[in-house]
């Protein structure tokens, strides 16, 4: 008992935080996860609601105020989303799977860290075929190892300097969201029933604190708290869980 409400409290501060700044949290979440000693095939199935459940405000928003440009962002998703699902679907082992998280924990730390006001003196010709081959790969990495992968394309636009900043934003909150149900999808379909209801049952309460987590970013971002320095913290904190969680790999190993 006393595990869980810990573990859902930090689950809150980590949604707070991630939504403060545009995403859901899903590595973190994984991470937290896998330190309270969750099997690693429950963590999935943990993890991606909680995500679902935080960018699908953000999601909404973007387009109640036209912020999401369906033309630019189809080509990301037509990729994503079926490739998300096959990754969702493969079965790789628990030594593996660690690996994959430390190295995509550290990979998101780094772009909270290194995140700078993005340049918008100029465009870059927007390319459809770039944005298939980048949905793609992210969306089957997300898939396999359960997060949305929006940490990761948001950098990647700003360095192509692929739109503005607000059409950046929504177009990787709906990224994390689609390819969090469709990873989802994938998991669940690989599980099977008896896993879908433990995780169910494990992770009831933590979404319920993500939920409100979410919100209180939500308020951040509206009163316009220091998005900088948010990123920064964040990216410290993920930073240590990778480390660590790569050093548990190598111990395991």
């Amino acid at each position: 008992m006393i595990i869980t409400v810990m573990l859902a409290f930090a689950f809150f501060i980590v949604a707070t935080l991630y939504s403060a700044v545009g995403f859901g949290g899903g590595s973190t979440y994984i991470a937290l996860l896998a330190l309270s000693g969750q099997p690693a095939e429950l963590i999935p199935l943990i993890a991606l609601p909680c995500n679902i459940a935080v960018v699908a405000v953000g999601s909404y928003l973007a387009v109640y105020r036209r912020n999401f440009d369906w033309r630019t962002s189809a080509p990301f998703f037509v990729t994503s989303v079926p490739m998300a699902f096959i990754g969702g679907l493969i079965s790789i082992t628990a030594s593996v799977y660690f690996f994959l998280l430390g190295v995509c924990l550290i990979g998101a730390a780094i772009s909270l860290l290194l995140r700078r006001a993005p340049d918008e003196s100029e465009s870059f010709p927007q390319s459809s075929r770039l944005a298939s081959i980048i949905g793609g790969g992210l969306g089957f990495v997300s898939g396999m190892v359960g997060i949305g992968g929006g940490i990761f394309l948001a950098p990647v636009l700003h360095h192509l300097r692929w739109a503005s900043a607000k059409t950046i934003a929504a177009l990787c909150s709906f990224f994390i969201l689609i390819n969090s149900l469709s990873g989802l999808a994938g998991q669940a379909l690989k599980m099977g029933t008896d896993a879908v209801l433990m995780g169910i049952s494990v992770g009831a309460p933590l979404l319920m604190a993500v939920t409100i987590g979410g919100v209180v970013g939500g308020r951040f971002v509206i009163e316009g708290v220091a998005h900088q320095r948010v990123a920064q913290l964040t990216g410290i904190l993920v930073l240590l869980v990778g480390v660590r969680t790569l050093l548990a790999w190598f111990i395991y190993v």
